[in-house]
């Protein structure tokens, strides 16, 4: 809970991460976090570029190393910091929330190495394939991660509800459709009187998504499937009112592995207004009802 004064938010220093040595001061909400500012120059291009003065060869002053973040929450900015400062050394177990905030932050400032760790945590948890398409899809996580995703839309028994729909965005919500008409038409072809998704193995289902999707093969490691944000300012960081002191040089356990960019760009649509995606939705759950309609029927005649 905030400390207050009179009715005003008064700004007190946070409880983990005010750290001895410190050299870099944020304002965050009303928590005041000193930092070191080493692991955001090493990390992180749009800190650097900050940090680096105007020549880029000249390194600001630590007295200038103090900054307001305006638009994030201190409880984000601290998930954010326990991956520099984890206690744990390698492990980082956490929930999907923990990854969201973590992920966000790293998406925004271009921490490519911690953007490359959240993929890979990301990848150990269960996650419902819409939602998972949708993260990967909003902080630009290569598609090539996302094909047992794919498959599993392709082959549920239900279509898409509108909800989902506003999830996926109009770009993947037609390719998915499409992808569900070409599954049909494929087990069809091969002789299926009453043909269901179930019908064609994944690894069929597979290449046909791979095609529509446009994917190329799995990437080995998150560290070819990442990609910065196109266009990305990043935060305002504005001068903070705090000082700070340079200390030791404390080494926390960072994220391993070198970044190397690659894969295919994620799905950049913006998502589809509520009144053009009405429409859409219920056409395409109107030709679902009328496939399974026909097939039952065709089941039936079959069996007489």
């Amino acid at each position: 809970m905030a400390n207050t004064e009179h009715g005003v938010s008064r700004v007190v220093n946070h409880k983990d991460y005010y750290l001895r040595g410190g050299d870099m001061t944020v304002v965050v909400e009303n928590h005041l976090y000193r930092i070191h500012s080493h692991f955001f120059h090493r990390e992180s291009s749009f800190f650097r570029q900050k940090m680096d003065g105007p020549n880029g060869n000249e390194p600001v002053s630590t007295e200038l190393l103090r900054y307001t973040l305006d638009d994030v929450k201190s409880e984000d900015f601290a998930r954010f910091l326990w991956v520099f400062y984890n206690p744990k050394f390698s492990l980082y177990e956490a929930p999907l929330e923990t990854w969201l905030s973590i992920l966000k932050l790293a998406n925004r400032w271009n921490f490519d190495d911690v953007k490359e760790l959240c993929v890979r945590e990301l990848e150990k948890l269960p996650i419902e394939p819409v939602e998972k398409i949708a993260i990967y899809h909003d902080h630009s996580i290569s598609r090539l991660y996302l094909l047992p995703s794919y498959i599993a839309l392709c082959k549920r028994n239900g279509p898409l509800s509108f909800v989902e729909g506003m999830k996926l965005g109009m770009e993947t919500v037609l390719r998915v459709a499409d992808a569900r008409e070409r599954v049909r038409q494929r087990a069809s072809e091969g002789g299926i009187r009453s043909p269901t998704f179930e019908d064609l193995e994944d690894e069929d289902v597979s290449d046909l998504i791979r095609g529509i999707f446009g994917l190329g093969s799995r990437p080995a490691s998150p560290s070819h499937a990442t990609i910065p944000p196109n266009g990305s300012n990043g935060p305002q960081l504005n001068p903070a009112p705090s000082g700070t002191r340079s200390g030791n040089n404390q080494r926390p356990n960072g994220p391993p592995g070198p970044q190397s960019n690659g894969g295919l760009l994620a799905d950049t649509t913006a998502r589809s207004s509520v009144d053009t995606m009405h429409p859409i939705m219920g056409l395409f759950n109107l030709r679902e009802q009328c496939h399974e309609r026909k097939h039952r029927l065709l089941g039936h005649h079959w069996q007489q």
